[in-house]
């Protein structure tokens, strides 16, 4: 019996393999992965052509999807034609593009099209991606354009313009993927805010390369759409000034900026010294070019935010009696080297110090949460346990 059993199951893995063999082969030019009974994705094209063709039809099986690894290693390929078929390109895949000139796009698609080698969604209100070798210094948008998604400045582009209509929406790119863009230019009945992006009452977008050491945010503005990946302002606004209008998005916003000055009217936000916070006794950011070597948090400080010291240039941080909470990542890639944290707090959120690799001294009351979290985090060689601290 043992002897069947064994035999059963070299059957079976057998099977599999060949199953596997079935759904990933190499027909012609094309590595392709079978999805359905006739269709497949195409993982990757094995040929030496510039211009890379994917047929309407690959064996048998018509291609629906392009997968990130389309590009091998040392490829030659500089423009890449899509057939009306496939309906989806994974997002991974563009970033390996920089040396794609341009995309061809099958007129019977409804996914996808494309106009000077620029590649849209098949309605053209999203841009998907925008080829990097090409140099224009002007970007004039499709009239439908409401969408520039996250992926179509991913391998950095050249103009200094941007023409949008009414209709742009939403514009996903990181300040570093468009470092020469200068100003945003309204083509149509949209409003025009200096070159800045604004729709409604969402500020979407301030150029890399916009001039001023200073920017009025315009009162009305309720939200900045911005992340924790970059700074949103770049390097050479060195102050921002907020108005009583603006609820959100402010916190992520200061990566670059030496202070910020909020309307007293605000009920979201407010400053002191420079340094952002929010009327609920939160510090919710600490200016990442404020030029100072120590710094107290004020009486009365209940909370440090979320990344709120991230990439902090403080060289000596004192977290004041009655700090109760430290958020995630709240010091991550800071230049603090000393940091004292009183007993008074209580919860200290994941990777607090993350990147901190500057960090000397770590000031902590004996039997505190502190200590405990730095044991923890096997950093107990940076820390100085006191008997109290306040």
């Amino acid at each position: 019996m043992d002897s069947i059993q064994i035999n059963i199951i070299t059957k079976r893995q057998m099977s599999e393999v060949f199953c596997a063999i079935i759904r990933a082969m190499r027909i012609e030019d094309f590595e392709i992965k079978r999805i359905g009974k006739d269709t497949c994705s195409v993982v990757q094209y094995k040929g030496e052509d510039e211009h890379i063709v994917i047929p309407p039809v690959i064996g048998k099986y018509a291609p629906v999807a392009i997968e990130s690894t389309l590009i091998k290693k040392g490829s030659r390929a500089r423009w890449i034609s899509i057939p009306g078929s496939v309906e989806e390109i994974n997002e991974a895949l563009f970033p390996s593009l920089r040396n794609i000139e341009g995309f061809d796009v099958d007129k019977s698609s409804r996914s996808f099209s494309a106009e000077n080698g620029i590649l849209y969604d098949g309605s053209r209100y999203s841009l998907i991606f925008y080829p990097s070798t090409k140099k224009d210094r002007v970007f004039q948008s499709p009239k439908k354009l409401g969408r520039v998604a996250r992926t179509a400045f991913c391998c950095k582009v050249h103009f200094s313009e941007f023409v949008y209509s009414s209709k742009l929406e939403e514009f996903q790119v990181l300040p570093s993927e468009c470092p020469e863009l200068e100003s945003f230019v309204p083509s149509d009945d949209a409003a025009d805010y200096d070159g800045v992006l604004i729709k409604g009452k969402k500020l979407l977008f301030y150029p890399p390369k916009a001039g001023g050491k200073a920017y009025s945010i315009p009162d009305g503005i309720e939200e900045i759409t911005s992340t924790s990946a970059e700074p949103f302002f770049p390097p050479s606004v060195k102050t921002v000034y907020v108005p009583a209008s603006l609820k959100k998005g402010l916190e992520n916003a200061l990566g670059n900026a030496s202070s910020v000055e909020v309307d007293s009217r605000s009920q979201s936000y407010r400053t002191i010294n420079g340094v952002l916070y929010s009327w609920k006794r939160v510090l919710l950011s600490y200016p990442g070019k404020m030029e100072k070597d120590v710094y107290v948090t004020p009486i009365g400080t209940d909370r440090i935010g979320e990344g709120a010291f991230r990439g902090a240039p403080v060289h000596t941080l004192v977290l004041s009696n009655g700090v109760t909470t430290i958020g995630n990542n709240a010091f991550e890639n800071s230049d603090i080297t000393t940091l004292i944290i009183p007993s008074s707090v209580t919860d200290i959120g994941v990777h607090a110090l993350f990147g901190a690799k500057k960090l000397k001294c770590v000031i902590v009351e004996k039997g505190s949460v502190a200590e405990i979290f730095l044991r923890g985090e096997n950093r107990s060689e940076i820390m100085s346990v006191l008997p109290t601290l306040f």
